[in-house]
């Protein structure tokens, strides 16, 4: 959501600060789940419970932000809702450059094909691609990481 609703000048900086704050919190559960910590018997529902905070945040928060403004035009097709949401999350300023390509997503979604995922499973295009990810997927559920 927050990769999706910056300005294009900050949506890479947004995008990668999620993988940051992923690493943050296994670093923290991993921290807070010691034995000294959080870790013992007594403390576990504590623990446990601590997950839900942000969780309990984000359910307050939420009804309060506008919808995805490329998701209110592109999927919507909702003008007027779009316009509220730009002006909602980056000001009054002047967001021309922005919408205008928002606009160009939008023309070139329309003339692309949505591939059902057996056709992009047979599509020959596609398959080193699908290879990689299935293989790089494999390998990290595969390595240990989830268990340190």
């Amino acid at each position: 959501y927050v990769g999706e609703i910056s300005p294009k000048k900050l949506r890479g900086f947004a995008n990668s600060t999620s993988s940051f704050f992923w690493t943050f919190g296994k670093a923290m559960g991993q921290i807070t789940g010691q034995r000294e910590l959080l870790g013992g018997q007594s403390l576990w529902p504590m623990l446990m419970a601590s997950c839900g905070f942000p969780a309990l945040i984000q359910l307050v928060t939420l009804p309060f932000l506008p919808e995805s403004p490329p998701y209110l035009l592109m999927q919507k097709g909702d003008h007027e809702g779009f316009k509220k949401a730009i002006r909602q999350l980056w000001g009054e300023g002047h967001h021309q450059a922005e919408i205008d390509d928002i606009m160009k997503e939008k023309a070139t979604m329309k003339n692309t094909k949505i591939l059902s995922v057996l056709e992009l499973v047979k599509e020959p295009a596609f398959r080193w691609q699908l290879y990689m990810i299935v293989i790089l997927t494999g390998t990290i559920q595969l390595c240990g990481i989830n268990a340190v």
